[in-house]
């Protein structure tokens, strides 16, 4: 048993072996989708530095590399970079949450879901540099905390709004959920950057195309393209989970 535990640990050491702060998604629609989840009062990844004030949801667009970004800043290891590459969706600085162009990318029920009373989006353009000025020494360090061996254990302990997602190249290789541990984990090095990580290996590719898991009361786990017409005590019974699926580590 211990051997495939190694066996695991080492495959995922080779598919983060070259994460460097930046994480791209697939298109704006998923960048919103995070930035909304992100935004709840209890997610952890919003108290450690994203979001802005209840009222005001902000949508950075970085004009030299043409894209629009969230900026995580992490204890230990620097800052995250999630982004997607995107032309500009407009040319104001801001949009009330019931715009047409922000209609355009949600649903009726995720935005009823999103928005609690006048929350409107900012659009500030802005060159984050940090990642950038890194004297050669950018690199992560991802260490496995967990590794779960069902879905509903994963949900059921990590409780996470938000699961990173990896598709395997080659469909006998598992796709790879994985959620970010904040917990702070001291490096044995100064110069050193660590990130912990919870992982979830999807053998049966169940999670692939999906857009949101969501656990029943019961624990049973139901896989969903949208979320449709979700009743006020459904929120209470039910816990869902947004599912970001990645395109690449690459720098933009």
């Amino acid at each position: 048993m211990s051997e495939d535990l190694n066996e695991k640990i080492k495959y995922l050491h080779k598919i983060f072996e070259n994460f460097s702060n930046f994480i791209e998604l697939s298109d704006f629609r998923s960048l919103l989708l995070f930035t909304l989840t992100s935004q709840v009062p209890t997610n952890i990844i919003a108290q450690l530095g994203l979001g802005s004030s209840k009222e005001t949801i902000n949508l950075p667009y970085n004009p030299v590399f043409n894209i629009y970004y969230q900026k995580i800043n992490l204890i230990t290891a620097g800052s995250l970079i999630i982004y997607v590459k995107n032309e500009p969706i407009t040319d104001k600085f801001t949009l009330e949450k019931d715009d047409p162009i922000i209609k355009s990318f949600l649903n009726p029920y995720e935005m009823e879901l999103a928005f609690r009373g006048k929350e409107k989006f900012i659009f500030p353009m802005i060159s984050d540099c940090s990642a950038l000025d890194t004297n050669g020494n950018s690199n992560l360090i991802i260490k496995i905390d967990d590794i779960f061996h069902s879905l509903e254990s994963f949900l059921a302990v990590s409780e996470p709004n938000l699961i990173f997602a990896l598709n395997a190249s080659d469909e006998n290789e598992p796709d790879i959920l994985f959620t970010f541990n904040m917990m702070p984990e001291m490096p044995s090095r100064m110069d050193q950057k660590v990130l912990k990580i919870d992982v979830f290996f999807d053998n049966d590719h169940k999670t692939r195309d999906k857009t949101y898991l969501k656990r029943e009361q019961d624990y049973s786990i139901k896989y969903l393209d949208f979320i449709r017409d979700v009743s006020h005590a459904d929120t209470y019974k039910s816990a869902y989970s947004l599912i970001m699926h990645i395109k690449s580590f690459s720098k933009p």
